[in-house]
C-alpha cells in the first residue's frame, strides 16, 4: 500500500504507558510527559494510529483506533491514549523549525498505523510543547471494552 499524507483536519492517537503519564501526588492523570513522544533508539519515526481511517462517529473511530493499536502492541490497563490533531502537530513542529510529515503506513497488525517522520528527539522544548498543548485529549485504556 502506498504511503500517503494524513489530512491536517484528521487526528492521530499515541499509546502512552503509565510510566510516561504526568500525574499528581494522588496518581490522577494530568497529561503526558514529553518522554511519551520520544522514539526508541531503533525507531525511525514515531508510531501513532490514524483515527479517521475508521468509519462511524468520532467515538466509534476512537474506539476502533484504540482496538487496532492494542492488536499491534502491549497496552496495559493503566495506560492511556493521547489524541492530537494532525494540523496542530505540524504547525507547532514547523514553528520550532522541524519539517515533519505524518503519513499512513498500514501494518499487518494495524491497518490504521501512521508515522510521524522527522520529529527531532533532541528538541526537548518541542516535545514538551507537543505533550503539554497538542496531545491533550486522553482516553484511559481501561475505559474501552476489549474486542
Amino acid at each position: 500500500m502506498p504511503v500517503r499524507q494524513i489530512p491536517d483536519k484528521d487526528h492521530v492517537l499515541r499509546h502512552v504507558p503509565w510510566t510516561k503519564l504526568r500525574k499528581d501526588e494522588d496518581d490522577n492523570v494530568l497529561g503526558i510527559l514529553a518522554a511519551a513522544l520520544q522514539r526508541r533508539p531503533q525507531e525511525k519515526s514515531l508510531s501513532v494510529t490514524w483515527i479517521e481511517y475508521f468509519a462511524g462517529s468520532a467515538k466509534d473511530q476512537i474506539e476502533s483506533a484504540i482496538k487496532a493499536t492494542r492488536l499491534a502492541q502491549d497496552c496495559r490497563p493503566k495506560s492511556h491514549f493521547a489524541i492530537a490533531n494532525v494540523g496542530s502537530i505540524k504547525s507547532v513542529a514547523t514553528a520550532s523549525g522541524a519539517h515533519i510529515r505524518i503519513v499512513h503506513e498500514s501494518t499487518d497488525d494495524n491497518p490504521a498505523h501512521a508515522s510521524i517522520r522527522q520529529l527531532p528527539d533532541e528538541d526537548a522544548a518541542l516535545l514538551q510543547l507537543l505533550a503539554d498543548e497538542i496531545f491533550t485529549q486522553l482516553v484511559p485504556n481501561a475505559s474501552i471494552q476489549k474486542s
